[in-house]
């Protein structure tokens, strides 16, 4: 297991937003003994005109998470990075010099240096640094100002330059794997006990959620443009006393799926409130589009709906199918309705305990291990060829 390492993490989402695989995973390194430095994504001058809360956002800024952490949000960068190379290069130059800086003020020499963004293969890296990429998206398929052929240079470029390569997803492992003859497969998981925190009798459902009629049907997650607004316009329209609950950041247009009268977007939540909010769903729900993106995602939100003990409904994901023996699949709004209608009548305690024992195989710890696992490998090869 890694002990006494500095990880420098480039991380793809905020420390203060949705917690997914970087916040976990760092936070288990943390906790063994490890010093993080986790770098929020950089923002560029034009991000405010998507996101106005990003407004005024100051660069440079680091703060102490407990005892190993450190969240660092660099300076503002030149849009259009994932468009033109040699803008990418002038970003990732920035990046570089602002990171020396705060590793000096830190007093930290990184060893491990783990990014999510393919951008970063432009970025210097000291002698002895093991680089891992953690691959838990298809980069080339996210929307905005990117061009896919820039993208999928870099990250090609990324692959040869890493000494370890994970894939969050079969699917991105068999994209990917012909550039990363050593890739491994560590797919995400769950915070299992603080999600078991919801079948705990004495937890209170927030009113917002307890106030609703029941049953209700919900999601964690972002609302964002790979969310099936079809399938969950359909569950409100058939069944009007139903009550569809959203819980996440908004960054896509559902105002046909709002104006919907028992529909509730209720934004983000803390993950230290989630397990509660999750008590309060009678079932959960994974209506993603089937597309080149989710096709390679591991929903974080699978393994956290059963370590909650809650009933799962979920699109056609490649990466949920082995789990139908406890979670239903709709291929379509009309059977997505149907598998809420079984559901919510065909609950039973023995169909809790196998949830449960399914998510306890899947917990972030197990996957952490295994990550370390790959590293070590990678670490002895690289010694017995020096």
């Amino acid at each position: 297991m890694l002990r006494g390492e500095t990880i420098l993490c480039l991380a793809a989402a905020r420390w203060e937003g949705m917690w997914a695989r970087a916040q976990q995973l760092m936070s288990i390194f943390a906790r063994r003994g490890n010093r993080v430095i986790y770098v929020n994504p950089p923002i560029t001058y034009l991000s405010p005109l998507k996101d106005p809360s990003l407004r005024g956002q100051a660069g440079g800024c680091c703060r102490r998470e407990g005892e190993n952490i450190y969240v660092y949000t660099p300076p503002v960068i030149l849009p259009f990075g994932n468009i033109f190379r040699p803008v990418n290069r002038v970003n990732q130059k920035v990046l570089h010099g602002s990171l020396k800086i705060l590793c000096r003020e830190l007093g930290l020499e990184p060893t491990i240096c783990w990014t999510y963004l393919p951008n970063t293969v432009d970025m210097p890296l000291p002698e002895g640094v093991t680089l891992v990429y953690d691959c838990a998206d298809e980069h080339t398929a996210f929307p905005g100002l990117i061009k896919k052929e820039t993208v999928a240079g870099m990250e090609r470029e990324l692959f040869a330059r890493a000494g370890v390569s994970l894939a969050s997803a079969g699917e991105l492992y068999r994209r990917k794997k012909e550039f990363a003859p050593g890739l491994a497969l560590v797919p995400n998981g769950a915070d299992v006990p603080h999600f078991n925190g919801a079948l705990k009798p004495e937890l209170a459902v927030p009113e917002d959620v307890a106030s609703l009629p029941r049953p209700v049907v919900g999601y964690i997650g972002a609302v964002s443009a790979w969310l099936d607004l079809e399938m969950m316009a359909a569950a409100a329209c058939t069944h009007p006393e139903w009550s569809i609950a959203l819980i996440g950041p908004v960054d896509a247009d559902v105002s046909s799926l709002a104006a919907l009268p028992n529909v509730h977007l209720l934004g983000h939540r803390g993950y230290g409130l989630l397990p509660a909010y999750l008590k309060g769903f009678d079932v959960a729900v994974i209506p993603f589009k089937i597309n080149e993106l989710t096709r390679g995602v591991n929903p974080v939100k699978l393994y956290e709906y059963l370590a909650a003990g809650r009933p799962v409904v979920s699109s056609a994901l490649p990466e949920v199918l082995p789990f139908a023996e406890v979670v239903a699949v709709a291929r379509d709004p009309h059977e997505f309705v149907k598998k809420i209608e079984a559901e919510l009548a065909g609950n039973t305690p023995e169909k809790v305990a196998a949830r449960l024992r399914l998510a306890a195989q899947n917990s972030w710890e197990a996957r952490a291990a295994a990550a370390e696992e790959v590293i070590e490998r990678y670490r002895r090869a690289a010694k017995r060829q020096a």
